[in-house]
C-alpha cells in the first residue's frame, strides 16, 4: 500500500486528489493509506484505509501536488502527450505518480478522470434548481497575497455586482440557492444558506442540482465530483490580457491547471475573451 502525503489541505486541494486511490487500485491492486486526521474528503472512499501515523510510518509515500507548479512535471507531460493542455487535474497527477524514465510509453490509461466523493452520486436532479457560490477563500489566512499578480490575476475571486445582476436576469424563473461561508457576498435573491451547511450537506445539494454557477474555489471542486451537474465558472480574478494567453488546463500557468477544460467559463466583461464568454451570457 501507498501512504498519501498532502502538501495542501483546503477544500479544493483535498477533493482534486480523491480519484487517485481508485486509479492506483485499478493499476496496482493496492489501496492507499491516509493518516492525516485533517483530511475529510476521503471519508466514503472505498479505496482508502485510514491508519494512525505510527502504524503507517513504514509505508512508501505518494507526494501529492495538485497543480502544475513543478516545471519538470509539466515538461514530462508535454513531451509524452505533445500538448500543453491537460485533460484534467486527475490525469496530470496520476501521470506524474506513474512517471518513470525507464517505463515504456504509452502510459496506462486511467479509469477515472474526475474526483469522486463516493456519495450522493445517484441524487435525483432537480431541473429548476441552481446552486450559486459567490466568494472564494481568503488567501491572506495562509500568509499569501489575495491577488497573485505574478500569475496574471488583477482581482479577488468574488463575483462582481454585474455578474450577479446577469445571474438574476438570466435565471429569474429558477430556484436559486446560495451556498458558501457565512461572510460570503450575498446575492440578494434566492435562498441564502451561506454558513449553514457542512461539506457533506453542500455536496448533497450540489449533486441534486441542474447547474452550479460559481467562482474558482472549493465548491467548484465539489461540483466536479458530479459530472451530471452543469458547471458555469466565473473567472473574476483574471483581466482580459491573461484570459487571452491561457486556456483551462494550461500547463504554462498553474492557476489555469485548476480549471477543468470540460466546464464553461465566463469573464467579468461585456465581451467574449479567449476561452471565456461574457458574464451577460452566463
Amino acid at each position: 500500500m501507498y501512504k498519501l502525503y498532502f502538501n495542501f489541505i483546503h477544500i479544493g486541494d483535498q477533493i482534486c486528489t480523491t480519484a487517485i486511490p481508485e486509479n492506483i487500485y485499478h493499476l496496482t491492486g493496492n489501496k492507499c493509506v491516509i493518516s492525516d486526521k485533517r483530511i475529510w474528503a476521503f471519508d466514503y472512499n472505498p479505496y482508502v484505509v485510514f491508519m494512525d501515523e505510527e502504524e503507517s510510518q513504514h509505508l512508501p509515500e505518494l507526494n501529492l501536488i495538485p497543480d502544475t507548479r513543478i516545471r519538470e512535471q509539466c515538461q514530462n507531460y508535454a513531451n509524452n502527450y505533445n500538448s500543453h493542455i491537460i485533460n484534467s487535474q486527475t490525469e496530470f497527477m496520476c501521470f506524474n505518480l506513474l512517471y518513470d524514465t525507464k517505463q515504456k510509453t504509452p502510459f496506462p490509461a486511467i479509469p477515472l478522470k474526475h474526483p469522486r466523493l463516493y456519495i450522493f452520486e445517484n441524487e435525483i436532479i432537480k431541473p429548476n434548481r441552481i446552486i450559486v457560490h459567490t466568494t472564494g477563500s481568503d488567501r491572506t489566512r495562509d500568509n499569501q497575497p489575495n491577488i497573485r499578480t505574478t500569475l496574471g490575476e488583477d482581482d479577488v475571486r468574488v463575483m462582481s455586482d454585474d455578474v450577479i445582476t446577469s445571474i438574476k436576469k438570466n435565471y429569474q424563473h429558477y430556484d436559486i440557492i446560495q451556498i458558501g461561508g457565512k461572510n460570503d457576498k450575498p446575492l440578494g435573491f434566492g435562498l441564502n444558506l451561506c454558513g449553514q451547511l457542512n461539506y457533506w450537506e453542500t455536496a448533497k445539494l450540489i449533486a441534486g442540482s441542474a447547474k452550479f454557477i460559481g467562482v474558482n474555489s472549493g465548491p467548484m471542486h465539489i461540483a466536479n465530483c458530479y459530472p451530471r451537474v452543469e458547471k458555469r465558472i466565473v473567472l473574476q480574478e483574471f483581466p482580459a490580457s491573461t484570459l487571452i494567453q491561457y486556456k483551462p488546463g494550461d500547463l504554462r500557468n498553474w492557476l489555469f491547471s485548476w480549471l477543468d477544460p470540460s466546464y464553461t467559463y465566463f469573464n467579468k466583461y461585456e465581451d467574449d475573451i479567449g476561452y471565456t464568454y461574457s458574464h451577460t451570457k452566463i
